[in-house]
């Protein structure tokens, strides 16, 4: 069958029940984690809710949804037994991570001062060299994440090959390494004083490179085990 048995709609749509519990599951567990840190632990002011809060869960959920794309099937087996509705939850845990992250680019833009970011700025106004790299470093990683983005259109892989289709995809690993280093340049000082954290919870940033580091290690033991296999065989 093409179509939904209940909604008549195509089954191959991006947004469909398990899509959507995928997006509630990881938005939500976002918000509720910013609101936990930086309301009910920390001291950020509710009024602040709206925009910062909001732009906090946004950045995580993006990295969250981009590191899932690259794990489903590979690390998390949830779909498995469905090929093809795997297929569908990869390429919406993409695209959703993509639109994320160009919604966290726009909100920290507005955003962008000394009175919400003072570490990131000079005593003049202008950014300082952290705050500067950390800006470039995250537009670039959204501009990596553009490729894998294209590649999910229908008409992309008859396109460009399924050689180029094929880099196009792994670009994405390229932007998960620019995440890194954007969330590194962003607050590794803070990570290093655990005794600073409200209640002890780690900030944004240290859950978020965490979620980017698994699919970059699960990468990196797969190319392993292929020199591994290769190697075993020319012997």
């Amino acid at each position: 069958m093409t179509d939904d048995d209940e909604s008549g709609l195509p089954r191959d749509r991006t947004w469909q029940p398990t899509t959507a519990k995928w997006f509630f599951a990881i938005f939500g567990f976002s918000l509720a984690y910013a609101i936990l840190r930086y309301h009910l632990a920390g001291d950020v002011s509710w009024e602040h809710f709206p925009l910062f809060i909001f732009n906090k869960a946004t950045s995580l959920a993006a990295v969250i949804f981009v590191a899932c794309s690259y794990l489903i099937g590979r690390v998390i087996h949830w779909h498995d037994d469905d090929r093809r509705l795997r297929l569908v939850v990869i390429k919406f845990c993409g695209l959703t991570g993509f639109f994320l992250a160009g919604v966290h680019a726009l909100l920290s833009l507005a955003l962008l001062s000394p009175a919400y970011y003072a570490k990131y700025f000079l005593d003049d106004g202008r950014l300082s060299l952290q705050g500067e790299l950390a800006i470039s470093v995250g537009v670039i990683a959204l501009f990596f994440l553009m490729s894998p983005a294209l590649a999910t259109l229908p008409m992309m892989p008859k396109a460009v090959g399924g050689v180029r289709w094929r880099r196009g995809q792994r670009l994405g690993y390229v932007a998960l390494i620019l995440v890194v280093v954007h969330l590194v340049v962003l607050g590794w000082k803070g990570w290093l004083a655990p005794g600073d954290w409200p209640a002890w919870i780690p900030p944004i940033s240290l859950v978020a490179i965490v979620a980017a580091v698994i699919p970059l290690l699960s990468k990196g033991m797969r190319i392993r085990e292929g020199h591994q296999k290769e190697a075993e065989k020319s012997d």
